[in-house]
């Protein structure tokens, strides 16, 4: 379900879009807000409800994190074809560092037992990791 979802509206993300900044915050903010919607499914992505799982759950848990890693690699490689955006580092350390991100927020909206919603600082957040990642010259 997670898959299916998150992966559909990635593609039609990038189907509307252009702009690689634009791109990369939809998809970040699609990501957090799914995770806001589907606590059930956040646990599972995040291991908690996966204690004595069959590793297969496991692999595929693992593969839906590097599926995203792998899509804003891809989104943040276009840039310079696109010549929208520059970024401050590779694409790959920019795309981690989104995942990791995503993970930590999703993290911490379990941890508060879902009362503290991974986009409540997104207004925040954003701005503050786009000044970090994209050169504005």
């Amino acid at each position: 379900f997670a898959e299916e979802t998150v992966f559909a509206r990635i593609n039609q993300i990038l189907g509307e879009e252009k702009n690689t900044q634009v791109r990369t915050a939809k998809v970040i903010y699609l990501l957090l807000g799914f995770a806001d919607r589907n606590p059930g499914i956040s646990r599972v992505l995040l291991g908690d409800a996966l204690v004595g799982e069959r590793e297969r759950l496991h692999d595929r848990v693992q593969q839906f994190f590097e599926r995203i890693d792998l899509q804003l690699r891809q989104i943040l490689r276009e840039a310079p074809m696109r010549q929208d955006a520059t970024l401050r580092t590779t694409p790959e350390a920019a795309a981690a560092l989104l995942t990791a991100f995503v993970e930590g927020r999703m993290q911490q909206f379990l941890r508060s037992r879902f009362s503290q919603p991974s986009l409540s600082a997104w207004e925040v957040d954003w701005p503050v990791l786009s000044h970090g990642l994209f050169d504005p010259g």
